[in-house]
């Protein structure tokens, strides 16, 4: 039998140590969730939900929504350490089905960790799954009803203010060098175009994201481009997309300097409150902003 050498026997003699404590700090903390969450949205419905003292760590999709916080971030949630959250005795591991990798969620379940991928989908009924489990769990069943209530109202406006001429809007990812990628039909931020009363035009050609032609994005002219503000920033605006991409010259909206930068975080992670905010904005811009630039918010 092949011997271990001294860092395999300290690393896992080490596992054993955070396996033990954390399982004796879950049996002694049964009734008050320690939770890391693994995801901005619901990183942000915790936040809503009043259940902040809750959060022991999160992702770094959450940090946006951390800032001036004493919560340490983890990491990305595809590639999570499991040194690193066990250390924190953590109850629960919230997030997406996107967290990973798969060893360190086994390992975190073996070590008594309760690991949830939450509902992450685009619609109404996702978005109240997963505030019940949250409230559920965060005894703030009271507060999520009226954030439901609330969220009712708000997509009750947005139906009412659809514009009776709806603009073409998509969402492109573009870096240097690399194919244009356009998000289609069942994405978080085909849905926020849609509440915002706009049409995708990229939704009849494809389900999620797909690389498409500058060619193919011309023949749909688009009256808006939407950017994430990351990438927005990183080209140099309206004229480093040009320059990216000169064909998109000729579509209405950079003919119109009509290229909203949209914030990332909005987008990630199924339909929430942060994708409900950004269609409310994306209205507002679509009626009031008529041959202007929307600079990032």
């Amino acid at each position: 039998m092949k011997s271990l050498n001294l860092k395999q026997l300290i690393g896992t003699a080490l596992f054993s140590l955070l396996t033990v404590y954390c399982a004796a700090a879950l049996a002694t903390e049964a009734n008050s969730p320690r939770i890391i969450s693994a995801g901005s949205t619901v990183t942000e419905m915790l936040l809503a939900l009043g259940a902040k003292d809750k959060i022991i760590a999160a992702d770094l999709t959450s940090k946006p929504l951390l800032l001036n916080t004493e919560v340490p971030i983890v990491g990305y949630h595809r590639q999570l350490s499991i040194e690193g959250l066990l250390s924190l005795r953590p109850s629960h591991l919230l997030g997406s089905d996107e967290m990973g990798p798969d060893t360190t969620l086994k390992q975190l379940t073996s070590a008594g960790v309760v690991v949830q991928a939450l509902p992450s989908g685009n619609h109404l009924d996702d978005f109240n799954a997963r505030i019940d489990i949250l409230a559920k769990l965060t005894d703030t069943q009271a507060k999520a009803a009226q954030i439901k209530t609330q969220v009712k109202a708000q997509l009750a406006k947005l139906q009412q203010n659809k514009p009776a001429a709806p603009a073409k809007v998509l969402f492109m990812m573009i870096s240097k060098g690399r194919p244009i990628t356009v998000a289609g039909a069942g994405t978080t931020t085909h849905t926020v175009i849609e509440l915002a009363g706009a049409i995708n035009p990229v939704a009849e050609h494809s389900h999620s994201y797909k690389s498409f032609s500058s060619e193919a994005i011309l023949q749909m002219q688009p009256d808006v481009i939407l950017l994430a503000e990351r990438t927005y920033d990183q080209l140099g605006g309206i004229a480093g997309l040009v320059a990216e991409q000169p064909l998109l010259a000729q579509t209405p909206a950079v003919k119109n300097q009509r290229v909203i930068a949209i914030p990332s975080a909005a987008i990630q992670g199924g339909f929430g409150l942060a994708s409900l905010t950004l269609a409310e904005n994306l209205q507002h811009q679509l009626a009031s902003a008529t041959g202007a630039n929307a600079a990032p918010q």
